[in-house]
């Protein structure tokens, strides 16, 4: 009967320690570049700058992240490596993109004449640690400069 009681005190205990994480503070997209043009395919490269305000590491394992530029779609992030950003602090995820042109091409006249484009990230990430993890929701926009 005691061992009961201490078994239901220790699950009782790990799910109150088991909280969902806050979610992560999207602060920026920076170094958008095209790596590779083509004529039907691009391949487009950013760093995403994001902060952890947990006091513990969070692992990233799957982003399922819509990308959406002058509010037409661009393409779709999947993210297949993991990543780990640690508690209060701040890092940069690398993600790579590739675009069908024929969604790209009515934004590409205005690019020539306009340096900044309206970029809008929809989606969620799957984070957490251990063995619990969570879809963190993915809403960031901004205006973007294409070229620095």
């Amino acid at each position: 009967m005691k061992a009961i009681k201490h078994f239901l005190l220790l699950l009782v205990i790990g799910m109150c320690a088991c909280r969902t994480p806050k979610d992560l503070v999207y602060q920026e997209i920076r170094d958008f570049n095209i790596n590779k043009a083509g004529l039907k395919q691009t391949t487009l490269t950013m760093n995403v700058r994001l902060y952890n305000p947990n006091n513990y590491a969070l692992k990233l394992k799957k982003a399922d992240v819509d990308v959406i530029l002058n509010d037409k779609p661009l393409g779709k992030v999947t993210m297949k490596n993991t990543a780990t950003v640690y508690g209060h602090d701040t890092c940069s995820l690398p993600i790579m993109l590739n675009v069908d042109l024929s969604s790209a091409l009515p934004n590409a006249i205005q690019m020539l004449f306009n340096n900044e484009v309206n970029v809008k990230l929809t989606g969620s990430i799957k984070a957490g640690r251990s063995f619990m993890y969570v879809k963190i929701p993915v809403d960031y926009e901004s205006k973007q400069a294409l070229f620095n």
